[in-house]
């Protein structure tokens, strides 16, 4: 099929830019193992991902163009698109996709922070609420245990407590503490 030389020079132009639209592509896949590291094995599959599915497209774009014919302007022009995006907007393009790919993942980790901050507050809250609730029953449950192994009730436990403080009293006096 003989094309005019305007549907050339367009098929020329769409080509260069279905380049320029490909090294986006591999700038978002850059920024995304920049972002999340991978083994060699993964970012081999994706390589491979990336490349059948770039094909896929150039040959729907070929058949859209110019019937499928395969013709050398063509992969000049996707040549060019790519290294013409590479050499001029790509690091400006990485450079903003990390910007808000960092904002997103900044705004979504904020709340889930928050939220981790306060479940510690509140857990280290009732740790130390615990803590000196059990001191205080460990307390109290010692003086019931005394009184219950030697039988005494409230008023023989304090007369005996008098008792020992009179006796200590006295021992100081005698060495001279007091």
């Amino acid at each position: 099929m003989i094309l005019s030389m305007s549907s050339q020079a367009a098929a020329f132009l769409a080509s260069a830019a279905f380049g320029a639209v490909l090294g986006i592509f591999f700038d978002i896949f850059r920024v995304l193992r920049r972002l999340f590291r991978h083994k060699t094995a993964a970012t081999a599959a994706q390589d491979a991902l990336f490349w059948v599915a770039s094909t896929i497209v150039l040959f729907l774009l070929l058949l859209h163009l110019n019937n499928g014919e395969i013709r050398g302007y063509l992969f000049l022009g996707l040549l060019l698109g790519a290294i013409i995006y590479n050499m001029t907007l790509s690091r400006y393009f990485i450079a903003l996709m990390l910007v808000f790919l960092r904002a997103v993942f900044a705004a979504i980790y904020m709340p889930i922070r928050l939220v981790g901050r306060f479940c510690k507050n509140t857990t280290d809250a009732v740790k130390k609420g615990l803590k000196s609730g059990a001191g205080y029953v460990k307390i109290k449950s010692r003086k019931l245990h005394s009184r219950i192994k030697w039988g005494h009730d409230e008023s023989k436990y304090a007369d005996r407590h008098k008792k020992n403080e009179t006796k200590t009293q006295s021992r100081r006096k005698s060495r001279g503490r007091v």
